[in-house]
C-alpha cells in the first residue's frame, strides 16, 4: 500500500488518502484513520496530517483526536479547538461528554514535553471556562454545572495542570510568559465559589501555578488578598484543600524572599507542621505534644495572630474529634491570646459554638469538699474576663460577647449565659441590661442571677417574686395544707392540686410534715381509708424524691418523727417498703440540680434558701430511722429477707457495675441484723451461710468490707467462731482464694475480740500454718499478714500455747523480717474492721473503707448526724443500735506543686522540640518536586494482581499498600469486598484513590498472557528454586510490571507459576516461614520504586513519565501513533468495564 501511494503524484495524494478513508468504515472515521495509519509509511504522513488538520477545522475533532495527540502542531490545533468548544458549550449539555473525552485524550498525550507558545493563553482560556458558571452574569440555566458534570470539569482542570507543567518543562526557545494577573484573578474567583469542586480546583491550580512560577515573582503575589485566601482555604476547606494550602504555604515561604527573614520562614514552616498535626493528623498524643508550639505562637512577634486563629478555628470545627476539640478549647481558655481583630471573630464564630455546648458543663461537674463545682464554667468565666484585660478596647469585647449571647440565646446552654455574664463583670451598659430582661427559659437560680446582674432583683427573683396565676394557686394549696383536716377526702383534694401543679417545690417542703402530724396519724390508725391514702402518697413521694432530692430530707424527717412518736404508725406510712425502696433506689442529685447548685455561690443566697436541707441531711435521718427499729421485729426481718434474697439470687459471677446493687443496701442490712432477734441456731447459721456465699462471689472491695463487718458482728454477738474454724480447716478451700482470705481476716478479728479465748486463738493459729505455704498467692499473703497480728495479741494476753510454739514463733520472725511487712499497702491500713473502734454510725456512713476502690461515695457525714440530733432529738424513742462515734480522722490530701508554665522561648520552635508526625500532607509531597498531575498514578505501569487473596483484612492492606506506592491498578477476585467492613477498616479510604478491578481466578491465566502481549512482564512473589532474591543484582524489576500475589495458604499455584516471567522472594533472617501478603507487597513495592528512582537519577526516566532526549520530539510516526491509540483504547475499555461505564 505504501508503494502504491508513492506512485500517486504528490498533488493528488491528499485526495487519494481522503478517498481511502471514505472506503473503510464510513460510520467510524476514527477507525478509518487507524486503518490508514497502519498501512502508510512516512511518505504518506504529510498527507495524513493535512487531512487531520482539515477534519479539526471542520469540527470533526472526534475523528482526529486519536492520532493528532501524537503530533505537537496537531495537538496545539486540537487543544485550541477543544478549548473554544468548552467555552461555547456552556448551554449545550449534549456536547459536554464529548468534550470530556477530548480532554481525557489531551491528558493522555502527556503535554509535559510541549514547548508550544500557546500554553499560557490556553491555560487562561480553560480557567475562564472553569470559572464561567460562577460569574454573576452567567445564565442560571447553564448546562455546565461542575457538580453535575464533574468529569468534564476535572478533565479541564487536569489539562490546565498539564499545560502549566508543560510550560515549566519547556526549555527550548525560552518559555512563553505566563499571564499571571489573569491566572490569579481566575484562581480568586474559583476559590470563593460556593461549589466545593470549583474551590478545590482553584487551590490545585494555585499550587501548580506556584510550582511553575518558582523563579518568578508575579505581581500581586503575597499581598493581603493572597494570604487571606490561603487562610480561608486552611480554615474552611476540606482535608484535600487544606493539604494543598499547606503545600502552597511551604512553597511561598521558601521561594519568595520578600516574605521575610529566615527566622520568619522557620515560624511559618513550624506553623504548617503544627496545623498538619492538629487538623489533619488528629492523633491525640501528637496534638498534646503541640501545646508548646501553641504557647509560642501566642507570643510570636513575626507570625501574625491571624494564622494562630486560623489554626484554632479549624481545630474547633464540629467535624474534629471531641477529645481533640476539648484539648484545644481548654488550651484556649488557659492561654493569653494575642489581641487582634481576628480574636473577636474567632471568639464568636469558632470558640463560642464549642464552649456553649452543655456536655462540657455536665462532664466537669464535680464535688469538692462537699461543694459542687463546674470546672468548664469557671474556666469560661475566667477566659472572658481575661479577654477584657488583654484587648486594647475592653468595651468592644463586652459588646461582641453580649451580641453573641443575644444571637445564640435560643441554642445556648442556659447556664453558659451565667458564666459568660460573670466573666463580663460590671461592664454592661444600661441598654444591654434592658436587653437581658428578654432572656427566656432560664432555670430559677440562673434567672435570679440575671435579675441581680441587671440590677432588678424584683423581677422574677427569689427574694420578691412577682405573683402569677400559678403562684396564686400554690399559695392556695399551701393554705389548705396548713389547715389539713385528718380525713381521706381532704388529703385527696390537696393531692389533686399537687399533681396538677406538678409537685412544686414549696408545696413538697410542707406536705410531708402536715400529712404525718400526730393528729392525722392517730386518725389514720382508726381509719383504714385514710391509712391507705397516706401509704400511697408516701410511696409516690418517695419516687418523686429520687430526682427531686430536695424532697427527701423533709420526707424522711417526717417519717422518722412519726415512727418515733407512734411506733405503730409504721403500718400507716409503709415503713418496710419505704426503707427497702430507698435502699434500692437512693435519691441522687440530678444534673440540673447540680448545675443550679454550682451557681448559687454567685448569688447572695444560700443553698438552704433555695432547696432547704441537703440530701446528705436526709440520709443521716434515714440511717437513724433504720437504727431505731428494735421494737418492730416484723419489719426488721422483712427488710433482711428482702435484701438477702435479692443479693443471693444475683447472676454469678456478679458484674462489677450493677444497676440495682449498691452499698446502701449493705449498710441497711448491717443495721437491721444488729437489731435482729434470732430464735434458733439454725436461723443464725442460715444467715451466716448467706453472708459467706456473698463473700465468695463479691468482687468489689468496699462491699466485701461491709459484708465482713456484718459477718464479724454476727459471729461475735452469737458466739459462732467454731463455724469459722471449721471452714478454715477444710482441704478444698483453694478454689476461692478471696473468700478464704476474708475468713482469715475475720478469724483474727474474732480472736482479738474481748470475748475470745486462748483455745480459739490456738486453733486459728494452727490453721494458719499450712495456709501460709499455700500455692495460691492471695491465700499465702493473707496468712502471712495475719500471723504477726495474732502473735502480738497472744503476747499481750499471755497465751503461752501460742507464744511458746516454736514453729509459730519462727514463722512470725520470718514474716517480720520481710521488707514489705514494715511498709503495708494502703488497703491494709484502711481495710481492717475493728469491732471495738469501727463499729460506729460515722464509720458506717463515711469511713475510709470507701477509699478501697473509690467506686461509691459516702451519702452523709458526721456533721449531718450531729445537726440532726441537735435540731430534732428523739428523747422518747428507742436508742440507736449503733453509737455515733467520733468524726473520721482523715489525713490531709496529698497535693502536688503545680509546675509553672515556662516562659515562651525567644526563638521559634525548631527540630530540637518533640517530633510531630506529618502524615496529613505526605500524599502531596511529590508535588513540591514533580510536575505530575494529582490525578495521574506515580507508577501507572505497576499492576498488582491479588485475585488469589481471600481475606478482607489482607485485601484492605493490599489496597493501602498499592495506593501508597502509586500502582496503576489493583485487581481482586471480586469488587464486592470493597463494601466489607473488615476491608474498609484496613484500607482507610485508599480504595477511593486507585482503580480496583474485578478479575476472577478462572480468568487470571488468560489475563496475564494478554498483559504479556501488551509488553508487560509478569513477576510472581513466591519462594521457588528459580526465585531471585529481592534487592540483589539479579533482581531487576521491569517498569511495565504485573505483580502476582499468592494465596495466604497455598501461595501461587503451579498453573500460574508457569505464566510468571520472573519469580522473586524476600530474603529472611528468622525462622518464620513467610510474610503476610500485604507486608510482602509493601517490600516489593518499595524496591520497585527504589529501582525506578535510581533509573531516574541515571537519566533513564521515571515510571509513568515520557522520556525524550533533547528538547525536540522525535519525528511523528503514524504507525507508532496508531499502535499507541490501540493500546490506549484497550486500556480505556478495560477501565470503563471496571467502573460499570458504557463505551
Amino acid at each position: 500500500m505504501s508503494t502504491l501511494l508513492a506512485s500517486v503524484p504528490k498533488a493528488e495524494r491528499t485526495k487519494a488518502v481522503r478517498d481511502l478513508l471514505r472506503s473503510v468504515e464510513h460510520d467510524d472515521p476514527a477507525a478509518g484513520l487507524r486503518f490508514v495509519a497502519s498501512i502508510i509509511d512516512q511518505d504518506g504522513s504529510d498527507s495524513l496530517k493535512d487531512e487531520l488538520s482539515s477534519l479539526i477545522d471542520q469540527g470533526q475533532v472526534h475523528a482526529a483526536v486519536g492520532l493528532s495527540v501524537h503530533d505537537q502542531q496537531l495537538r496545539g490545533k486540537l487543544l485550541s479547538s477543544t478549548v473554544h468548544e468548552v467555552v461555547n458549550a456552556q448551554t449545550d449539555a449534549a456536547n459536554l461528554f464529548s468534550i470530556g473525552v477530548i480532554l481525557s485524550w489531551l491528558r493522555y498525550a502527556k503535554l509535559t514535553s510541549s514547548c508550544s507558545p500557546w500554553t499560557p493563553t490556553h491555560a487562561c482560556l480553560l480557567l475562564e471556562c472553569l470559572e464561567l458558571s460562577h460569574s454573576e452574569n452567567s445564565d442560571e440555566t447553564s448546562a455546565y454545572n461542575p457538580d453535575e458534570n464533574s468529569d468534564v470539569h476535572k478533565s479541564a482542570r487536569d489539562v490546565v495542570l498539564e499545560l502549566l507543567a508543560a510550560r515549566k518543562n519547556n526549555v527550548s526557545d525560552g518559555p512563553a510568559p505566563l499571564q499571571h494577573d489573569t491566572i490569579w484573578s481566575h484562581i480568586q474567583a474559583l476559590a470563593v465559589s460556593a461549589s466545593p469542586l470549583r474551590a478545590s480546583t482553584a487551590y490545585a491550580i494555585w499550587l501548580r501555578w506556584r510550582l511553575v512560577a518558582l523563579d518568578e515573582r508575579p505581581q500581586g503575589i503575597t499581598t493581603d488578598d493572597y494570604w487571606e485566601l490561603l487562610r480561608q482555604g486552611l480554615r474552611h476547606g476540606d482535608a484535600e484543600r487544606r493539604k494543598l494550602c499547606l503545600n502552597i504555604l511551604k512553597l511561598t515561604i521558601t521561594a519568595d524572599t520578600a516574605v521575610g527573614s529566615s527566622e520568619l520562614c522557620k515560624q511559618y514552616a513550624r506553623f504548617a507542621v503544627v496545623f498538619e498535626t492538629i487538623v489533619l493528623g488528629r492523633y491525640m498524643n501528637q496534638v498534646v505534644e503541640c501545646e508548646g508550639d501553641l504557647d509560642f505562637f501566642t507570643t510570636s512577634k513575626k507570625l501574625p495572630p491571624s494564622w494562630l486563629y486560623t489554626l484554632l478555628g479549624a481545630a474547633l470545627e464540629s467535624t474534629m474529634q471531641d477529645t481533640n476539640r476539648k484539648f484545644i478549647g481548654n488550651w484556649v481558655m488557659r492561654a493569653r491570646l494575642p489581641p487582634s481583630l481576628e480574636l473577636l471573630e474567632f471568639f464568636q464564630d469558632d470558640f463560642l459554638p464549642w464552649a456553649i455546648q452543655g456536655q462540657h458543663f455536665v462532664a466537669t461537674l464535680k464535688f469538692v469538699d462537699g461543694q459542687a463545682v463546674c470546672r468548664h464554667g469557671q474556666h469560661l468565666a475566667a477566659f472572658v474576663a481575661r479577654l477584657r484585660e488583654l484587648y486594647p478596647n475592653p468595651k468592644s469585647i463586652t459588646d461582641s460577647v453580649f451580641q453573641a449571647i443575644l444571637r445564640k440565646q435560643n441554642n445556648m446552654f442556659a447556664y453558659c449565659t451565667v458564666y459568660i455574664l460573670e466573666g463580663l463583670g460590671n461592664s454592661l451598659d444600661e441598654e444591654q441590661k434592658e436587653s437581658l430582661m428578654g432572656l427566656r427559659a432560664l432555670p430559677e437560680v440562673a434567672r435570679d442571677y440575671v435579675a441581680l446582674k441587671i440590677g432588678k432583683p424584683e423581677v422574677d427573683s427569689f427574694s420578691a417574686s412577682s405573683m402569677s396565676v400559678r403562684r396564686t394557686r400554690e399559695q392556695e394549696v399551701l393554705a389548705k395544707i396548713s389547715a389539713l383536716p385528718p380525713t381521706a377526702e381532704a388529703l385527696e383534694d390537696i393531692w389533686s392540686d399537687v399533681e396538677y401543679l406538678e409537685f412544686p417545690k414549696k408545696i413538697l417542703f410542707a406536705l410531708p410534715s402536715a400529712m404525718l402530724n400526730d393528729r392525722t396519724l392517730e386518725a389514720a390508725l382508726q381509719n383504714d381509708e385514710l391509712a391507705d391514702s397516706i401509704a400511697r402518697k408516701i410511696e409516690v413521694l418517695q419516687q418523686v424524691a429520687v430526682t427531686k432530692t430536695f424532697l427527701f430530707p423533709p420526707l424522711v424527717a417526717a417519717i422518722r418523727k412519726a415512727t418515733a412518736t407512734l411506733p405503730e404508725s409504721g403500718r400507716v406510712v409503709g415503713l418496710e417498703q419505704f426503707i427497702i425502696s430507698v435502699a434500692e433506689q437512693p435519691p441522687a442529685s440530678t444534673v440540673d440540680l447540680m448545675l443550679e447548685e454550682v451557681i448559687i455561690p454567685l448569688t447572695p443566697y444560700t443553698f438552704e434558701q433555695y432547696y432547704g436541707e441537703r440530701v446528705s441531711y436526709g440520709f443521716a435521718a434515714y440511717f437513724d430511722l433504720v437504727s431505731r427499729l428494735q421494737g418492730q421485729q416484723a419489719s426488721v426481718k422483712t427488710i433482711v429477707e428482702c435484701i438477702l434474697q435479692q443479693w443471693r439470687s444475683q447472676k454469678i459471677p456478679p458484674p462489677s457495675v450493677s444497676t440495682w446493687k449498691n452499698v446502701l443496701q449493705m449498710q441497711v442490712l448491717l443495721l437491721c441484723l444488729e437489731q435482729y432477734e434470732l430464735t434458733s441456731t439454725d436461723e443464725s447459721t442460715s444467715i451466716l451461710e448467706h453472708l459467706f456465699f456473698l463473700l465468695a462471689i463479691e468482687p468489689l472491695p468496699h462491699l466485701r468490707y461491709v459484708l465482713e463487718a456484718i459477718a464479724v458482728r454476727m459471729l461475735i454477738r452469737h458466739n459462732l467462731g467454731d463455724i469459722l474454724i471449721e471452714r478454715l480447716q477444710t482441704k478444698y478451700h483453694h478454689s476461692n482464694a478471696k473468700h478464704l482470705a476474708s475468713l482469715m481476716k475475720m478469724g483474727v478479728i474474732l480472736a482479738c475480740a474481748p470475748s475470745s479465748d486462748e483455745d480459739f486463738a490456738a486453733q486459728l493459729a494452727t490453721a494458719f500454718v499450712p495456709l501460709a505455704a499455700s500455692s495460691k498467692v492471695v491465700v499465702r499473703h493473707e496468712a502471712q499478714w495475719q500471723i504477726p497480728v495474732l502473735m502480738d495479741h497472744a503476747r499481750a494476753q499471755g497465751w503461752k500455747t501460742i507464744t511458746e510454739n516454736t514453729a509459730l514463733a519462727a514463722l512470725d520472725d520470718f514474716i517480720r523480717s520481710m521488707e514489705r511487712f514494715h511498709d503495708p499497702p494502703f488497703e491494709r491500713q484502711i481495710g481492717k474492721f475493728d469491732p471495738a473502734t469501727d463499729y460506729t454510725m460515722t464509720n458506717l456512713a463515711e469511713g475510709r473503707w470507701f477509699e478501697l476502690d473509690n467506686v461509691a461515695s459516702p451519702l452523709t457525714t458526721h456533721a449531718e448526724f450531729a445537726k440532726l440530733y441537735e435540731q430534732h432529738p428523739l428523747p422518747d424513742a428507742p436508742a440507736s443500735c449503733i453509737p455515733l462515734g467520733l468524726p473520721i480522722d482523715r489525713p490531709p490530701p496529698v497535693t502536688f506543686p503545680i509546675r509553672p508554665k515556662p516562659p515562651a522561648e525567644p526563638h521559634p520552635p525548631d527540630s530540637a522540640l518533640t517530633a510531630l508526625q506529618t502524615k496529613g500532607t505526605g500524599s502531596l509531597a511529590r508535588l513540591l518536586s514533580s510536575t505530575t498531575s494529582t490525578t495521574v498514578r506515580a507508577n501507572p505501569h505497576l499492576l498488582i494482581v491479588a485475585s488469589l487473596v481471600d481475606n478482607p483484612h489482607n485485601l484492605g492492606g493490599l489496597s493501602r499498600v498499592s495506593e501508597i506506592f502509586g500502582a496503576g491498578r489493583l485487581t481482586l477476585q471480586s469488587t464486592n469486598v470493597l463494601s466489607n467492613k473488615d476491608f474498609l477498616s484496613v484500607s482507610v479510604s485508599s480504595h477511593l484513590h486507585i482503580p480496583i478491578l474485578g478479575l476472577p481466578v478462572s480468568d487470571l491465566a488468560g489475563w496475564l498472557r494478554a498483559r504479556k502481549r501488551d509488553g508487560y512482564t509478569v513477576v510472581g512473589i513466591e519462594q521457588t528454586d528459580r526465585s531471585v532474591v529481592l534487592g540483589s543484582e539479579a533482581c531487576a524489576l521491569p517498569e511495565r510490571c504485573v505483580l502476582v500475589v499468592g494465596n495466604e495458604r497455598e501461595g501461587v499455584p503451579g498453573d500460574l507459576l508457569v505464566e510468571c516471567d520472573v519469580l522473586v522472594e524476600i530474603e529472611q533472617k528468622g525462622v518464620t516461614r513467610s510474610l503476610n501478603v500485604q507486608t510482602a507487597v509493601g517490600v516489593v513495592g518499595f524496591e520497585y520504586c527504589r529501582q525506578r528512582q535510581r533509573q531516574q537519577g541515571k537519566g533513564k526516566g521515571v515510571a509513568g513519565a515520557h522520556v525524550r532526549d533533547g528538547n525536540q520530539e522525535p519525528p511523528w510516526d503514524p504507525t507508532a501513533a496508531a499502535r499507541g491509540v490501540q493500546e490506549r483504547l484497550a486500556q480505556l475499555e478495560f477501565e470503563m468495564d471496571d467502573w460499570g461505564l458504557e463505551e
